[in-house]
C-alpha cells in the first residue's frame, strides 16, 4: 500500500492538469522563471524547471552565492507557511521570487516558488498573490478528493467482492488509513461476546503481548459512535481506546492524536479503525464524505465475511466426518497402517486449519484414570498437555473430572486455575472438550486462536465438539481394524503351524521367521501396526516357499525364486492384503546396489519391509544349510552387505543379535 504523504501528494499535483496550465501560463507571462518546490521547510529544495538561468541563485556556480539564496528563501518559506499566503521575496543575486504554499484544507502539503524574476514585476504580480494561493489550494483539493474517491471505487472493485476477512481487514484498514493520511492504524473488529479484538495493523509493528491481551468491551462504543457527527471522531484524553493505541509505540510523540472510524451496518456496530492524526485535527468535508461511503462498503463486506467464516467453519467441521473415515479406512485398505497417536495427529492438524488455531493436544485417560498427553502440536514446553495429568488438575483434567466442555479466557486471572503454574497457559484464550465413548476416554483443547479473534466462542465449541466426536470414532474404528488384523495373524499362524508342522501349536519355519521380523523391528523401534504388516508378509513368504516346484531330482529350479515370488504375490492378493505386504513380496530379490530384480530398485527405493525381509530370509536360509551360532552366520554374509542387502541394516542386525531378545529369536535359525 502506497501512503500519500505530503511530499507523494504534492508530487502528485504537478501532474494534474490544473497545474500545467497554470505553469505554461506563467512561464508565458513571466518569461520562465525557475521553479522550485519543497515539501518541508527543512528538507532539501527540489528544482522542478531550470530553464537553464544558471544566474539564479538557487543554481548559481558560486557557492556563497548559493548560501544567500538558500537563507533567504528558507525564511520566507517559513513565513509564507506561517501566513498561509503567498509571497514576493529576495532572489539573490538582486532579482525577486514568488513563494506559494500548496494549502490542501487544514494542512500545507509544501511550498512552490517561482525565483529569478525581475524586480521590475513585483507591481504586477502583488495582487496576484491572493489568487495564486487560492487556485493552488483548489487543485490540490480536487486532486486529493478524486484520490479519495479512487480510495473507494477500489475498495468497492477489489475488496467488497472477497470474502477472507483477514484479507478484508488489512485492506479496509489501509484505505481508511490512507484517507486520512495518517501512517499507522488498527482494526478492531466486535467479536461474540462484544468485545473489541485487534484484526489487523499497518504502518508498525506492534508488541504481540500488548494486542492478544486486549479485549475492551464494545458495548460503550455501540451506544456512542452513532452520535458522532462525522464519519471519523479524534478520540479524547481518558477514552480506553485512545490509551490503549497510544502504548503500542515505543515513545510518545508530541501532538499525537487518534481517529476513530466506526464501521456500522443496521444501527450495528461491527468494528472500529484506529489510526494516528494530529490532535485536534477536522475532518475536512471531501474526507467526510468519501470516509462515510468507504466505511459503508467495509461494513456490508465485513458482515458477508464474517457470515460466510461462521458457514465454512460449520462446512468443515461436519466436513470431518467424512475425513476421519477416510482418513481410518484408507489407511487400513492401503497399507499406510496409523496407529492411535497417528491418526490421533493427523486430526489435531486438521483442528489447526478448521479452528484457525495455534495450539493442540489430545489426552487420553490411561487404566489408572490419568490423562496421558497423546498429541502435542504448538504446545510450549511447560503448557497445558505436555505432561500427565490428574483428574481435576489444570483445564483438561477439570474437562475429564466434570464431564463438560470449558471455554476459558484469560486462564491466568481466572479462579478456577489460580493453582496451575503460570506457564500452563501462555495463550489468551483456551477450549476444551470432553472426548466420549460411554465415558470421557480423554480430552481435545486448542488455544492461540490465528486472526482478528483471539477469544474463543460458543460456535467454537460446537464445532469442537463435533472434532472430538469424530477422533472417538477414529479410535474406535483404528481398534475394530487392530482387532480384525490381529484375528487374522493369529489364524495365519495357527494354519502354517498346521501347514508344516502338522501341530497348531508346534512354530514352523515361517512362524520363526514372522517372530524374528517382528523383534528385529521392534529393536528398530518400527510401530506395531507396521511390524504386524512384516509378519504377515513373512508368513506368506514362508508359506509360498513350502510349495516352490521342484525338479525330478528334488533340486529346485532355476526360476525358483520368481517362482515364490509370484506365488506369495498371488497369496496376498487373494487374501485381499494391504499393498505394502504384496509391494514387500514383490521386491525381495531386488538388490540394495540395484543389481536384483524384477524392476532393478535399488537403496531405498526398495521398501523397509523388502529390505528387513530378504535380509532375516537369508539369515535363516544360512543357518539351516551351513549352521553355526548366529555371528558366525552372519559374518558369512557379511560379503553381500552393501550389495544385495542394505548395509545399514546388516550392521543393525549384527547389534540385535547380540541383545537377549535378538539371541532368543535369531540364536537358533537352523
Amino acid at each position: 500500500m502506497l501512503f500519500l504523504t505530503a511530499e507523494r501528494r504534492l508530487l502528485a499535483l504537478f501532474q494534474t492538469h490544473g497545474f500545467r496550465q497554470l505553469k505554461d501560463s506563467l512561464n508565458l507571462l513571466l518569461d520562465q522563471p525557475v521553479w522550485w518546490y519543497c515539501s518541508d521547510p527543512d528538507e532539501p529544495i527540489h528544482i522542478l524547471e531550470s530553464h537553464n538561468k544558471v544566474g539564479c541563485g538557487l543554481l548559481h556556480d558560486s557557492a556563497s552565492l548559493r548560501d544567500q539564496w538558500h537563507e533567504a528563501t528558507v525564511a520566507a518559506i517559513h513565513q509564507a507557511i506561517r501566513e498561509r499566503v503567498a509571497l514576493m521575496a529576495a532572489s539573490p543575486p538582486e532579482q525577486t521570487q514568488v513563494i506559494v504554499p500548496v494549502l490542501c484544507g487544514g494542512e500545507t502539503l509544501g511550498t512552490i516558488g517561482l525565483a529569478h524574476l525581475p524586480n521590475y514585476e513585483q507591481r504586477r504580480l502583488y495582487p496576484l498573490l491572493p489568487l495564486l494561493t487560492q487556485h493552488l489550494q483548489q487543485i490540490a483539493e480536487r486532486e486529493r478528493a478524486s484520490e479519495d474517491l479512487l480510495g473507494v471505487k477500489r475498495l468497492w472493485k477489489e475488496v467488497i467482492s472477497t470474502l477472507d476477512l483477514e484479507i478484508l481487514s488489512q485492506r479496509i484498514l489501509e484505505e481508511i488509513v490512507t484517507l486520512l493520511d495518517a501512517r499507522e492504524g488498527v482494526i478492531l473488529l466486535v467479536d461474540q461476546e462484544h468485545r473489541l479484538v485487534k484484526s489487523a495493523a499497518t504502518g508498525f509493528d506492534p508488541n504481540p503481548r500488548l494486542t492478544e491481551e486486549f479485549a475492551i468491551p464494545s458495548t460503550p462504543y455501540e451506544n456512542k459512535v452513532f452520535a458522532w457527527p462525522q464519519a471519523a471522531q479524534m478520540l479524547s484524553e481518558g477514552d480506553p481506546l485512545r490509551g490503549w493505541f497510544l502504548s503500542l509505540f515505543p515513545s510518545s510523540v508530541e501532538g499525537r492524536g487518534v481517529w476513530a472510524v466506526p464501521l456500522t451496518l443496521a444501527e450495528r456496530l461491527l468494528g472500529l479503525v484506529l489510526c494516528t492524526g494530529r490532535e485536534g485535527a477536522t475532518l475536512l468535508p471531501h474526507q467526510d464524505v468519501a470516509l462515510e461511503t468507504l466505511s459503508l462498503g467495509a461494513s456490508v463486506a465485513l458482515r458477508n465475511a464474517l457470515d460466510f467464516q461462521q458457514l465454512q467453519q460449520k462446512a468443515a467441521a461436519l466436513g470431518t466426518v467424512h475425513s476421519v473415515y477416510r482418513l481410518v479406512s484408507s489407511s487400513r485398505m492401503l497399507g499406510d497402517l496409523l496407529g492411535r497417536n497417528a491418526i490421533l495427529n493427523r486430526m489435531g492438524k486438521l483442528i489447526l486449519q478448521v479452528m484457525s488455531v495455534k495450539k493442540c493436544s489430545v489426552m487420553l485417560l490411561d487404566e489408572t484414570g490419568r490423562l496421558i498427553p497423546s498429541v502435542q502440536i504448538g504446545l510450549d514446553s511447560e503448557e497445558i498437555g505436555t505432561r500427565p495429568l490428574e483428574l481435576g488438575e489444570g483445564l483438561p483434567g477439570r474437562v475429564a473430572q466434570e464431564g463438560a466442555s470449558l471455554l476459558v479466557n484469560s486462564p491466568t486471572t481466572d479462579p478456577r486455575f489460580a493453582s496451575d503454574p503460570p506457564e500452563f497457559y501462555p495463550a489468551a484464550s483456551y477450549l476444551s472438550v470432553p472426548m466420549f465413548e460411554a465415558e470421557v476416554i480423554g480430552v481435545l483443547t486448542v488455544g492461540g486462536r490465528i486472526g482478528h479473534n483471539a477469544r474463543f466462542t460458543e460456535g467454537d465449541r460446537e464445532v469442537l465438539h463435533t472434532m472430538a466426536e469424530q477422533a472417538v470414532m477414529a479410535l474406535l474404528n483404528i481398534e475394530f481394524f487392530e482387532r480384525q488384523e490381529r484375528i487374522a495373524l493369529q489364524t495365519m499362524k495357527v494354519f502354517d503351524n498346521l501347514f508344516e508342522t502338522g501341530d497348531p501349536d508346534l512354530r514352523g519355519k515361517a512362524h520363526q521367521l514372522a517372530r524374528f521380523m517382528d523383534s528385529f523391528a521392534a529393536f528398530l523401534k518400527i510401530d506395531a501396526q507396521t511390524r504386524q504388516l512384516f509378519q504377515i508378509a513373512a508368513f506368506i513368504h514362508g508359506a509360498s516357499t513350502a510349495r516352490v516346484p521342484t525338479l525330478a531330482s528334488g533340486e529346485k529350479s532355476e526360476d525358483s525364486a520368481l517362482d515364490r515370488n509370484e506365488i506369495a504375490v498371488r497369496m496376498a492378493r487373494r487374501l485381499e492384503l494391504p499393498d505394502s505386504v504384496v509391494a514387500i513380496l514383490k521386491d525381495l530379490d531386488e538388490c540394495f546396489d540395484g543389481s536384483g530384480g524384477p524392476r532393478g530398485l535399488r537403496g531405498e527405493e526398495i521398501s523397509m519391509g523388502a529390505r528387513m525381509l530378504t535380509l532375516a530370509d537369508s539369515f535363516f536360509a544360512e543357518g539351516d544349510s551351513g549352521g553355526g551360532q548366529p555371528g558366525e552366520v552372519l559374518d558369512r554374509l557379511r560379503g553381500q552387505s552393501g550389495q544385495r542387502f542394505d548395509s545399514n541394516l546388516f550392521e543393525s542386525l549384527s547389534e540385535f543379535l547380540n541383545t537377549a531378545e535378538g539371541a532368543d529369536t535369531g540364536g537358533s535359525p537352523s
